[in-house]
């Protein structure tokens, strides 16, 4: 067997091994087959993904990937990505950290489970019963890696820990027939419904009582610090972190500096927007602009057909920017209100292989009072189009290539696919979509926000900053309070995942400069971005080695 027939087949072992180790992420891709089962997050399920993980890496050492087609080479990247990131993971036991976590602990997992689950046949809603009767054995599990983590002071920050009590608290009183599993089934779906129901009152509700029980027993023992590194062993996994999100080994200081240097041009461009439309600095623009009552939703409804239109217009002009277009548009959704009050503005959602499920954007209407209209539509370029459903929903178009490359993108790394959705917002001025100097000050200040969140990030666990001071720091770039704050609690709950975006979109608009200059008056954008979204979701110094 050459090289190539063996790097194949490792790929595809690696695959396999991997979605049965994580049934929720193979949903999510559309993979059926593990639908009625949770992740093993115990001892054992850590040993097994240790051992098949360290076995992928010894074989990988003896392939010749300097011989590989661009296809096979690209997909023992993301292979390498992925499994340093799982062993530093299982060494480090990261898994300490998110699990009293409102950002990715249990309380989330629900109600992402249940967006992307399906229950339309017998078949179906069996499989999602079986894997709803799963939570209590999972949230077990999750309170005995509580439990070690209180026993070995890798605990998460109160700060995190009491938002993840209140968020257990709210699925806890929600009525049954409102409860975060029946998002999975369809309203007219009467029998499908109440059999949820009977599940949750019969077996997930009394197990998050349990679990928020721990939770409160966990909460005296919470981190008074928020820095990572002022855990035992912090050091390195804030380090390992930092190379998880970004792929790559950045120290904390370039990071921080890299920010700074962000920070100061981007203000100085909204000033430049800001005096353009009459004002003598963006916090006045953005004051009068609240005081008139023009940048606040008049209701959830009135803010969803808002972006609605916004992923139409996109969507219509996209041809002129991009030769290759995803199948279908994506489509728009409301976070769920029990847990809106601990998400971010928006996400995205990727479409499942088969396309039954179509890509979704969820926009969060909580707190309309707080929302500013003129920078949501930056928002929607970057988590829609041509943002991240151009950037995902391509790359799983691409059936010719093995599964590890079109989906495990999505697990190697965050910053190719951040940096994307950044670029894109800037992108989206070039392509006219802005419809006003004020949605062009939005953009800017979302690009401010980015930028301060590599000053905050590294701030808050390498040099010492408090939760108050980054918080400050996001509102100095027009950011409202409510956001900064929930924002800055989501640094401290995963440091380093914010890092990725400013990186990735430094790495792309590098990419696109360097191309530029070689091809002088020969350059085409259009050409450009197909390329690059070809590429997909690689760990960044892959990508800077196919782009050349």
């Amino acid at each position: 067997m050459n090289d190539a027939d063996r790097a194949d087949a490792l790929a595809d072992r690696f695959w396999e091994e991997l979605l049965e180790r994580e049934p929720i992420f193979a949903t999510a891709i559309g993979d059926e087959r593990y639908d009625d089962r949770l992740p093993d997050i115990g001892e054992r399920g850590r040993a097994l993904s240790e051992t098949r993980t360290r076995a992928a890496l010894d074989e990988l050492a003896t392939i010749d990937r300097a011989g590989l087609d661009i296809t096979l080479r690209t997909t023992m990247d993301i292979l390498e990505a992925i499994a340093t990131q799982t062993l530093a993971a299982v060494e480090l036991r990261t898994d300490r950290l998110y699990v009293a976590n409102h950002f990715v602990g249990p309380g989330v997992a629900i109600g992402d489970i249940a967006s992307i689950q399906r229950t339309d046949t017998p078949e179906h809603l069996e499989r999602y019963e079986q894997r709803l009767r799963a939570f209590p054995a999972y949230l077990e599990a999750s309170a005995e890696i509580a439990r070690e983590g209180i026993a070995t002071g890798v605990v998460s920050p109160r700060t995190v820990v009491e938002r993840a009590v209140a968020q257990v608290e709210r699925i806890i009183a929600m009525p049954a027939e409102e409860a975060p599993p029946l998002a999975a089934a369809a309203e007219d779906d009467t029998a499908a419904r109440e059999r949820i129901v009977g599940v949750w009152n019969d077996a997930v509700a009394p197990a998050f009582a349990r679990f928020l029980d721990v939770l409160r027993d966990y909460l005296p023992h919470a981190a008074e610090s928020n820095a990572v590194t002022d855990l035992p062993g912090g050091d390195a996994i804030y380090a390992a972190e930092v190379r998880s999100w970004t792929t790559l080994p950045l120290d904390p200081e370039e990071v921080h500096e890299l920010g700074n240097e962000r920070w100061d041009a981007i203000q100085a461009e909204r000033f430049e927007v800001a005096a353009r439309i009459g004002h003598a600095d963006p916090a006045e623009a953005t004051a009068d602009r609240k005081a008139s009552g023009k940048d606040t939703p008049a209701s959830a409804e009135v803010m969803v057909e808002l972006v609605e239109d916004q992923v139409r217009r996109s969507w219509d002009i996209a041809p002129q920017w991009f030769g290759r277009l995803p199948k279908a548009n994506c489509r728009v959704r409301e976070i769920e209100a029990y847990r809106a009050a601990d998400m971010a503005g928006a996400f995205y959602m990727p479409p499942t292989a088969d396309g039954e499920r179509p890509g979704t954007y969820y926009i969060n209407t909580h707190d309309l009072p707080g929302k500013a209209l003129h920078q949501i539509a930056a928002v929607t370029y970057h988590e829609a189009n041509p943002g991240h459903h151009f950037q995902i929903a391509l790359e799983m178009e691409f059936d010719e290539r093995p599964s590890l490359r079109r989906f495990g993108g999505l697990l190697a790394g965050s910053s190719f696919a951040e940096g994307w959705g950044l670029y894109s917002e800037r992108l989206a001025d070039e392509m006219g979509l802005y419809l006003d100097d004020w949605e062009r000050l939005g953009m800017l200040t979302g690009q401010a926000h980015r930028a301060a969140r590599l000053v905050t990030d590294t701030g808050l666990h390498a040099f010492g900053w408090s939760r108050e001071d980054s918080i400050a720091k996001l509102e100095a770039g027009g950011s409202p309070h409510g956001e900064s704050v929930t924002e800055v609690d989501r640094y401290i709950a995963l440091p380093a995942q914010a890092l990725a975006y400013m990186v990735g979109m430094v790495e792309i608009e590098e990419a696109r400069r360097r191309t530029e200059e070689k091809e002088g008056a020969a350059f085409d954008l259009k050409g450009f971005h197909d390329r690059l979204l070809a590429l997909g979701q690689l760990p960044l110094q892959a990508l800077r080695r196919e782009l050349g």
